[in-house]
Order: C-alpha cells, then sequence, then structure tokens
C-alpha cells in the first residue's frame, strides 16, 4: 500500500489540492492501493500540532505502507521533516518520497537534511508510478543503485545524493485517469467558504508560459489542455457519484487560453449541468463574452491575482499585464454579475512609498467585491529568490527557507507598516478586506 500524505489538517476539511487525486488516480489504474491521508485522526483534546503528527504517524504506521508520499510546499517545510522523522522511527524500511513545489526547488538540500529518501522533480505521476513498480518487484534497498533507471527524481544512495535525468511533462493529460476522489472522504467535507457547498478540485489544463519572477512553476511553461468535454464529464460523474456539486477550478489563469475557457463554459451551459464553480484570473484574459459564459455555466466567485496597482513594479516582475489590463478584466467580470476578489501584495521589486500608494488607489477604484492584502515573500526556485540582485531586492534569510524582502526604498517594517495601513484605509471603501499573508518569524 502507498499512503499519499497532504496538508494535513484538523476534521472537517473543505478543500484538497489535485497532486494526491491524481497520483492516487494513476497507482490505481496500474493495481496498487493507495490511501490519501490529508486529515489527522480525530483529536477534540487537543491542537498541538506535535501531537498531532504523532498520532498521524501511528495510524499510518498500522498500516504498514511498502511506500509513503509527501506533499511539501516551503511554508509547511519544518513540520513536514518532522513527520517524516516520526514515520521513519516507526516505518524504518519504508520508503519516504517528497514531492510537490518544495521538493522540486530544493531536492538536494532536503535529502540531506531530512529523513525523505527521494524526491520527486516536477510532475509525480508516473516517477511515482516507477518507484512503486520497483518497490513491487523486491527492490526494498532505500539507497539502492535501481532508483538512476527513474527520471524525474532525486535519492539518497550513501553519503551522496543522486539526481537523474528530468522527465518531461505529461503531454496528454487527457490519458490521466480522473481523479481518485473517492479517496477523498468527500461525504466528510465542510461547505467550501467560496461556494457555500461541498466542492472538489479540478483543472482544465497545466502549464504556464509566463514568467513572473515571483512565482515558481514546476508544470513547466508549455501549456497542456484537457478536452473540454471530458473535463465537464469529470464535473456530471462527481455530481452523480458524490453528490458533490461544488468545484474549485485550479487552472493558473483561466482564460489563458480564451477559446479553451470559452469551450469549458459552452460545454457546461449545453449539458444544462446544475453546477457551481469558481477559478482564478488576472489581467484582461476575461472579456465580457467569456465573463457572461462563465456565469452562465455556474461560476459564483472569481479570485484576480493582480498582485500590484503599480505598472513599473508589474513589469520589475514580469507580470505580464498592465494596472489598466487588470480592470477591464475585473470590469468584465463585475459587469457580468461574478464577484471578484483582488489579490495585492506590498514589497515586490521596485516597491516604494509612491507605488505602495497607487497599488491603494487602484484597489479602491477597481470596485472589487473584497481585496487580499498581503507583504511578499520569496521562495526558492523562483526568479527574485535565486537572483535577487537582478531584482535590486535583499533577501533576508532565516532558518527552514524562511525569508523576506526589502526593497531599495522600504525596509522590512516600512513593508509591514504598509500592509497594516493599506488594510485600515481600504476597509472603509471596500465591501470585504483583510491580509492574507505577513509572515512574522521568532528570530527577527
Amino acid at each position: 500500500m502507498i499512503a499519499l500524505i497532504a496538508g494535513p489538517t484538523k476534521p472537517p476539511r473543505f478543500a484538497q489540492g489535485l497532486g494526491l487525486p491524481y497520483l492516487a488516480a494513476v497507482l490505481e489504474k496500474a493495481g496498487f492501493a493507495a490511501k490519501i491521508c490529508d486529515l489527522y485522526p480525530a483529536s477534540p483534546d487537543t491542537d498541538d500540532p506535535v501531537v498531532l503528527d504523532e498520532r498521524l504517524a501511528d495510524a499510518i504506521a498500522r498500516e504498514q505502507p511498502d511506500i509513503i508520499g509527501m506533499t511539501i510546499h516551503t511554508p509547511e517545510f519544518r513540520p513536514r521533516v518532522r513527520l517524516a522523522k516520526m514515520l521513519r522511527e516507526r516505518l524504518p524500511r519504508t520508503l519516504l518520497v517528497a514531492g510537490g513545489h518544495h521538493p522540486s526547488a530544493e531536492p538536494i538540500h532536503l535529502l540531506r537534511n531530512s529523513d525523505f529518501d527521494v524526491c520527486v522533480i516536477g510532475e509525480g505521476e508516473y516517477s511515482l508510478l516507477e518507484i512503486a513498480r520497483g518497490v513491487a518487484v523486491g527492490r526494498k534497498e532505500r539507497d539502492a543503485d535501481w532508483l538512476r533507471d527513474i527520471r524525474g527524481i532525486a535519492f539518497k544512495q550513501g553519503n551522496r545524493i543522486v539526481r537523474t535525468q528530468p522527465r518531461p511533462s505529461v503531454a496528454e493529460l487527457d490519458s490521466l485517469p480522473l481523479l481518485a476522489h473517492r479517496l477523498l472522504g468527500l461525504e466528510h467535507y465542510a461547505a467550501h467558504p467560496n461556494l457555500g457547498i461541498r466542492s472538489t478540485g479540478i483543472i482544465s489544463y497545466r502549464g504556464c508560459p509566463r514568467r513572473c519572477a515571483f512565482c515558481l512553476n514546476p508544470q513547466g511553461r508549455r501549456l497542456r489542455m484537457r478536452n473540454p468535454a471530458l473535463v465537464v464529464e469529470e464535473m456530471a460523474w462527481v455530481a452523480k457519484e458524490f453528490g458533490v456539486r461544488g468545484f474549485n477550478n485550479y487552472d493558473n489563469l483561466f482564460g489563458l487560453n480564451r477559446r479553451h475557457a470559452l469551450a469549458v463554459c459552452e460545454e457546461i451551459i449545453r449539458r444544462g449541468l446544475d453546477v457551481v464553480w469558481d477559478s482564478w484570473t488576472a489581467g484582461d484574459l476575461v472579456d465580457a463574452e467569456l465573463a457572461n459564459k462563465m456565469k452562465l455555466a455556474g461560476c459564483v466567485r472569481v479570485g484576480f491575482g493582480a498582485e500590484n496597482g503599480d505598472d513599473q513594479v508589474l513589469l520589475n516582475t514580469q507580470r505580464g499585464f498592465t494596472s489598466a489590463q487588470h480592470q477591464a478584466g475585473i470590469d468584465a467580470l463585475r459587469t457580468a454579475g461574478l464577484p471578484v476578489e483582488v489579490y495585492l501584495m506590498i514589497g515586490l521589486p521596485g516597491e516604494s512609498a509612491a507605488s505602495v500608494r497607487r497599488t491603494i488607489e487602484f484597489a479602491k477604484r477597481c470596485k472589487a467585491d473584497g481585496i487580499a492584502l498581503g507583504a511578499y515573500r520569496p521562495y526558492p526556485g523562483t526568479a527574485i529568490w535565486e537572483h535577487p540582485e537582478r531584482y535590486a531586492v535583499r533577501i533576508v534569510h532565516g532558518p527552514d527557507f524562511e525569508a523576506y524582502v526589502e526593497t531599495a526604498s522600504l525596509s522590512r517594517a516600512a513593508i509591514f507598516d504598509s500592509v497594516r495601513e493599506a488594510e485600515a484605509e481600504l476597509s472603509h471603501c471596500v465591501a470585504k478586506v483583510g491580509i492574507l499573508r505577513c509572515d512574522r518569524y521568532a528570530w527577527e
């Protein structure tokens, strides 16, 4: 059996990413048993994360899995390393495999500083499948040479770290099986806060050709699209099989390929499918026609990654949009009757008191239904992290990949003050304003 871990969170859960359900679906199609572990065992007596990890490790150890796959995002680095140590103590012969954004960006560091045996780099479905096949035929030595034949991984071999040849991204997404929705325990999900009903994730494409300097894109720059009819067929099947009518569309930017996005909406409308969904977009990717089709197809909320209201800051970060393009997209969505929540970051390259003021003025005039503010945090694998000097920023590094940025004009304290002042000012003129992320660290 292969145990797959993401999160995890205390019950109830209202959302799950797509990584584990895709991994599980590919494994099951090949004849392997898989289990998704995205919830802690019921623990009404405690919220202590260490105790919760101990109980989860105990529960997984009772299953005696041959392989444990764990998704890791950079903010979760230390807790996931801690959980891996607990699992290794209980399961000394089980292969521990890490995947997700952080192992894709920092595989060598993770292997040298944790109990993980293997890191999967990039899309992981077929790399994990090949690992599973190797273990199934008796190749259980964690540092054995057999792992060299698997593309797209890094692994420990004695005191060395071996990185294999890159694995190409999945070229034909329609060749992948339907997500393993039944392993998510959808019947126990709480209503999603954006939709008001239970929901699950879905995508219509992978990849992104844009080169935003603050973004890590392990799916690659080549856009690979699913057949719109198959996307909608999956939605219909989930609604019928599980009684779940809500969907979180995790496309990087809905409308990135306008014709494809229209086709998805038109297929939902043609079938008369009774579903509701949300999505993400930016710039002027969504025009009046597409916005109206989204509304008719059941879209009820759009997250909008404007990131900043200053055109020079957007240019510095290679965002690929101007504030005017963002405004055009927001206008199209709101005219169609779609609620829009705009996401803005303060502290990007080139940020100054003047650019912060332009961002606040943009937030006032864009007429969004909600504004989510944050202080920019740099992540490994992104262009800014790798080459801060090119972007005229200073990155201050702490332990466990904690880090913050200072620009030529704004100190750390000034960036935090700007976020708080923006929240206070905007709360008088925008219905919903909140601070999404302002990471403070114990070592500051």
